[in-house]
């Protein structure tokens, strides 16, 4: 209770901080309303079109409207008035670059409203296709015979092949389009003509600019690629994610345009951001946690060399903390690989359904990644206090041990990743492995312990159909050993049985019914489906089965909870945000939406 308020006491003060911090300027602001008065807008109304998008016109001649959400304003389409003088010389562009060369139009002004009149005419319209490859571009290609010829559309289909090709490698290759266009017959002819040419591959990496006093080190060490591996676009993207995770850099440049036959010799330029102190504040209310506070402070690039500390102050009714963390990228090189060092320790509150758990920890560990292999090695001290709490519902099943725990130990986690994307994977696969081993030393003999847990992913496209299966496994061996009840294995969430909410499953002893306590072998196995309905909106379906048991390497007793949903995708730039419903399919009345952005899978 002292810590909640005293965290309560930070959170005020932070929060008068930051408000007096970002107090506005009056005089700007004045400023801001006189200049926007000064805007004369226009009702603007189009008339005569018929297979043109009126609403396209609009936006491309600048004209606003309120959007739809905002039913009690006026939706009439206006104009800033400085815009009209234009409109002639953008309308005839737009017009032409849909095909509609022949295309007329007029422009009424009354005092009150302006009015265009579009006469279409016929369009330019493609009357062949002319295809030569030794690369797959025919799904790129959206023209049909027959179609209106849209210049952006052509440009974007170059735009699209030439992204294909380096995400597959190809960086020497002859692409040549071209688009005959005869405006007496109304047509013109598409000629796409393509040399994949040879596979590239990354040579060294050159540091062209870099703030003074950073090691190269720190920047090699997040190039997601090696020398010798095959060129993508994708690792490429994967170095600026991982350049801009160190949170020091306000620009950075990674220029793949250096090529010596076919290695492609990237030069990096990074420049250091202004500010390197960071601190975020956010407050909200759910019906799990109740009302729920939380404060992060970062200083990043502390004491030079893209350095970090951090503190994390969390508090809600069932979850607190205060934690310190530190990192230190490129520690030290084994042959051509960067090790990081991470560390991190504090104080968590935790409530479960049968006890609450307070720990004490320290955590410290060695990394690496280079986007394809990851792997942490780390040793872990924890202090563990379980209170027992009352749960009258479910009280016979508190077959749990209260007290103290010590426990002591070693981990290490190694991951290959071959998916096409991180965030959005249409192919590839995933593998992953976690080992724990150590010793409870409440114990009078020290017995010792160990956990392990084996992950598989598999997605495959067939088309614009994405289908993809998640298998994973655990046991814990723990004979002779006292181990804290959250040590086992529970279940529910987002990435392992939707109908549940998050460690909501413990021991399966029905299709319907688990016990709450958490079991020493886990079985989940999940299976989804998702297909494009509109433009970036994706539908999906999926099917999760879960399995707890009490003892290790042994089902005997357990049974499978399965959970069957759909959902929708919205593809977003960090990936999609989800929204799904599953219900248990022995008792749909057993059920849950979730909300989740980047993939299960």
């Amino acid at each position: 209770m002292t810590l909640a308020r005293l965290f309560l006491f930070i959170l005020a003060l932070t929060l008068l901080s930051g408000t007096l911090e970002a107090a506005p300027d009056p005089s700007e602001s004045n400023s801001s309303v006189k200049e926007e008065k000064t805007v004369r807008k226009v009702p603007v109304e189009v008339k005569g079109l018929k297979e043109l998008d009126p609403d396209e016109l609009l936006k491309v001649i600048g004209a606003e409207v309120n959007p739809w959400y905002i039913f009690w304003g006026d939706h009439t389409p206006k104009i800033p008035e400085k815009l009209i003088p234009a409109i002639p010389d953008t309308l005839r562009g737009w017009l032409d670059s849909q095909g509609y060369y022949d295309a007329t139009f007029e422009i009424k002004k009354s005092p009150d409203k302006l009015i265009i009149i579009v006469h279409e005419g016929k369009p330019v319209v493609v009357k062949d296709i002319n295809v030569s490859s030794d690369f797959p571009i025919e799904d790129y290609i959206t023209f049909h015979k027959g179609d209106p010829f849209k210049t952006k559309q052509f440009v974007d289909i170059k735009s699209k092949i030439k992204t294909a090709l380096l995400k597959e490698g190809y960086c020497s290759y002859d692409l040549d389009t071209k688009a005959y266009v005869d405006l007496d017959r109304r047509s013109v002819d598409l000629v796409y003509r393509l040399n994949k040419g040879d596979l590239c591959h990354f040579g060294n990496t050159t540091i062209k600019e870099k703030p003074e006093g950073l090691r190269d080190a720190v920047i090699l060490s997040r190039m997601r690629y090696r020398p010798g591996d095959l060129f993508t676009t994708e690792r490429v993207n994967e170095s600026y994610a991982a350049l801009n995770q160190l949170g020091i850099f306000g620009q950075t440049v990674i220029n793949t345009d250096i090529k010596y036959f076919n290695e492609v010799r990237p030069e990096v330029y990074a420049r250091l951001k202004q500010k390197m102190q960071r601190y975020t504040v956010s407050v909200g209310y759910d019906t799990v946690d109740g009302f729920r506070a939380r404060a992060t402070y970062d200083h990043f690039n502390f004491m030079g060399d893209g350095r970090k500390v951090g503190v994390v102050a969390q508090y809600s009714a069932e979850k607190s903390e205060l934690t310190v963390n530190f990192f230190q990228p490129a520690l030290f090189q084994v042959w051509d690989r960067y090790i990081d060092l991470y560390a991190d320790g504090g104080y968590r509150k935790e409530a479960y359904d049968f006890y609450d758990e307070q720990m004490l920890y320290l955590d410290t560990k060695l990394g690496y990644d280079d986007g394809e292999w990851s792997y942490d090695l780390g040793l872990r001290y924890e202090f563990l206090r379980i209170s027992e709490t009352e749960t009258p519902d479910r009280s016979e099943e508190k077959d749990f041990y209260p007290g103290d725990f010590n426990l002591f130990y070693g981990y290490m986690h190694l991951n290959y990743d071959r998916r096409d994307s991180k965030t959005d994977p249409r192919n590839g696969y995933y593998l992953s492995g976690y080992l724990e081993y150590g010793y409870s030393m409440g114990d009078e003999e020290n017995t010792p312990y160990y956990k392990a847990i084996l992950e598989g992913h598999y997605i495959k496209s067939f088309g614009l159909l994405t289908l993809a299966g998640v298998g994973k496994a655990g046991v814990i061996e723990d004979t002779g050993t006292l181990l804290p009840a959250s040590k086992y294995f529970y279940a529910g969430g987002e990435y392992s049985n939707r109908a549940y909410g998050e460690r909501d499953i413990g021991l399966t002893v029905s299709p319907t019914r688990d016990r709450g306590l958490g079991g020493r072998t886990w079985l989940n196995f999940t299976a989804e489906a998702q297909y494009p309905i509109w433009g970036d909106l994706y539908g999906g379906i999926f099917y999760d089965a879960t399995l707890i048991a009490e003892d290790p390497y042994s089902i005997t007793g357990a049974s499978w909870i399965q959970t069957a949903g759909a959902g929708i995708r919205y593809m977003t730039p960090v990936g999609p945000l989800k929204l799904d419903f599953g219900a248990n399919i022995h008792d749909p009345g057993i059920n849950r939406i979730s909300i989740m952005i980047g993939q299960s899978f």
